[in-house]
């Protein structure tokens, strides 16, 4: 109990000693947390601010979205740099510990930097936009963001998927949206044991179907022809034009039912299978 009270007695000798080191080091803790508590919240309303004036100046949203993550990363770093300096930390030590680190962490993370760079490329020269349907590698969907390291994608039922900034300029970029024709086509295969004169017919029942089909663009040209002829069918392939890449499965769905129907009212089981490809 003794050695208790002892050390309770040195504890008080102690703050009674140094109470102005204890004072000082307080207030400087004390304005760091404010610094840090105001400055991080103005970061905030500065990068809702200027990503309201880039929406009202009709800026690109791929733009904002960059600039915006670039200004609250660099506020930000800015603040913590302040908030260690008002505690004693000298600014040049801070800023020579942060480049240490940036050159630790440049020489680990160097996709990390080169994603970054690909981003800035993609703003740069506005290789797409946001809303835009791309396809790249095996990734095909609606942008929705350009981060400072990855680009978002949506795709067609709903998952969002995370693509590297540097992968995209890699790869072959294929817009959907920048064209409004898109070329498809349906394959199907008839029965072997129809005369030449079916054959003239069926064609000309498909090349009908398709031309007053309004998904069709209109006026736009149908090819059919004779792809193939194995021992049990014989195969035709329809080419045609659509503009609306979006809902594509949709519209080619309902063409086949339609070119089944009509061909199975001419000649009942004559398609042995349609699909589209």
């Amino acid at each position: 109990m003794s050695k208790f009270t002892s050390v309770l007695d040195f504890i008080k000798l102690w703050i009674i000693n140094n109470k102005i080191f204890i004072f000082y080091q307080f207030e400087h803790f004390f304005l760091a947390g404010m610094i840090l508590f105001f400055g991080l919240w103005g970061v905030k309303i500065s990068t809702r601010t200027i990503k309201n004036i880039f929406t009202i100046r009709n800026i690109d949203p791929i733009t904002i979205g960059f600039l915006s993550n670039v200004l609250k990363y660099s506020l930000t770093i800015f603040v913590i740099v302040s908030a260690l300096s008002s505690i004693g930390l000298k600014t040049s030590s801070i800023f020579a510990a942060f480049g240490t680190i940036g050159l630790v962490v440049g020489l680990a993370w160097q996709s990390a930097l080169a994603n970054l760079a690909s981003g800035l490329l993609i703003i740069t020269f506005r290789i797409f936009k946001v809303g835009d349907y791309i396809n790249i590698g095996n990734v095909t969907g609606k942008i929705t963001n350009v981060e400072i390291f990855c680009t978002l994608f949506k795709t067609f039922d709903g998952t969002i998927i995370s693509v590297p900034n540097g992968k995209i300029l890699t790869e072959n970029i294929i817009n959907f949206s920048k064209a409004n024709e898109y070329r498809n086509k349906i394959t199907l295969g008839v029965s072997r044991n129809l005369i030449q004169e079916d054959i003239h017919i069926i064609k000309k029942i498909l090349l009908d179907t398709m031309s007053i089909n309004n998904k069709i663009i209109k006026n736009s040209i149908v090819n059919v022809i004779i792809d193939e002829i194995t021992n049990s069918s014989i195969n035709f392939t329809i080419f045609f034009w659509i503009n609306d890449f979006r809902n594509k499965k949709e519209i080619c769905s309902d063409l086949i039912n339609i070119l089944k129907n009509n061909l199975e009212l001419y000649k009942k089981s004559c398609v042995l299978w349609i699909h589209n490809d």
